[in-house]
């Protein structure tokens, strides 16, 4: 008999000491970092804690802010959305993705007027891997992504300084960027390419293809703008001064952009036509695959004469600008950015799409000739 109540006092004593020890662990504070760098979240956006199945709670409002993404609510439904296209609704389980539901192993709470669910989740959400240190109490989102970004190849100088510099603010990200014709990269969208985000050289495109579905319509952003402008070589001594002279008998070929495919071909024929010429370009036209295709060609000297767009020809100095078509002779050159609605992440991908509109992106696209909006 004693021996049973020592057993159970000793019993007793570990549910106790156990009990204790869980409720430490609830009290302490919880850290959050992202990718090691710790977050200060202010008291008015909630705090972190360990509820008593020891899950690592957040409010989801200050972690996805801190990751790019917009959180608005809906009393009505007593939804939080992130970005519009991830759900999570009040004591309910499930997280709503365009990409399908997440289970989570408890329910969306409310605490101090703000929503939280596990930590691991909104990273599963978000798609990032998460991890947790136990000796400092702090919960890591790990941003590693992989990114495939088709755009114009107007944009590529620009657009390679400015992946360099959000690579080092998200070091454990990886972005592959395809350049090519808008035209010929909306087809390969169209055909089920893996792409993340698209940034086009013309609004046509990116209508296309909201209009078809294939683009998360609520990303879609104006970003830039260009001008258009004819070249020639850098040693040439044609005495040109205007589009009107591609009727010169010294221009023997006219170096253009694919219409159907390089929006830059669709700006120069809609020049040609204010001017009435399109019917002498096409005669001496020769047709590249993208606009940096035109450049090459005049600069080598194989062409006479090219169209391309301002920051083109400023990125060479092997050719001489002639002169600048009208604003008023050809649609607006507008760049416009989405995040493609197949993505498997789009939280990384608006992320990096909200950077393109940072200070220090805008100042590298200035930087290299284009019109920031």
């Amino acid at each position: 008999m004693k021996l049973f109540k020592k057993v159970l006092i000793l019993g007793v004593m570990m549910v106790v000491l156990l009990g204790m020890s869980v409720a430490a662990a609830a009290a302490a504070n919880v850290n959050v970092a992202v990718d090691g760098n710790p977050i200060s979240i202010a008291p008015d956006y909630g705090t972190p804690y360990v509820d008593s199945a020891n899950r690592t709670m957040v409010p989801i409002r200050v972690i996805s802010e801190n990751l790019g993404a917009n959180v608005s609510w809906d009393q009505a439904t007593q939804t939080a959305a992130i970005n519009g296209s991830i759900k999570v609704k009040l004591g309910s389980n499930l997280i709503q993705t365009s990409y399908g539901p997440i289970t989570m192993d408890t329910s969306a709470v409310l605490k101090d007027s703000r929503i939280y669910i596990p930590f691991r989740f909104v990273g599963n959400a978000l798609g990032y891997d998460v991890s947790w240190t136990g000796d400092t109490n702090t919960a890591n989102i790990i941003t590693k992504s992989d990114l495939t970004i088709s755009a114009a190849a107007s944009l590529k100088n620009a657009l390679d300084e400015v992946k360099a510099m959000y690579l080092e603010q998200k070091p454990n990200a990886q972005i592959a960027i395809t350049y090519g014709g808008s035209g010929a990269l909306q087809q390969q969208i169209e055909q089920g390419a893996p792409v993340d985000l698209f940034l086009s050289a013309a609004a046509s495109n990116m209508n296309t293809l909201k209009n078809e579905g294939l683009m998360d319509n609520s990303t879609v952003k104006n970003l830039l703008q260009n001008k258009v402008v004819m070249i020639v070589p850098g040693d040439s001594t044609l005495k040109l001064s205007s589009f009107k002279d591609i009727t010169d008998s010294s221009i023997k070929y006219l170096a253009l952009g694919e219409p159907s495919t390089v929006p830059a071909g669709k700006y120069a024929e809609q020049v040609f036509t204010y001017y009435n010429l399109l019917d002498q370009a096409k005669a001496k036209a020769v047709y590249q695959k993208d606009v940096t295709s035109v450049l090459t060609v005049v600069a080598s000297g194989n062409a006479d004469a090219g169209v391309v767009y301002s920051t083109d020809a400023a990125s060479s100095d092997k050719v001489k600008v002639i002169t600048t078509a009208p604003e008023d002779s050809h649609d607006p050159v507008t760049y416009p950015g989405a995040v493609v609605k197949a993505t498997k992440q789009p939280i990384a991908a608006q992320d990096f799409l909200n950077f393109l509109t940072s200070d220090k992106a805008k100042a590298v696209f200035v930087k290299y000739g284009f019109t920031v909006l």
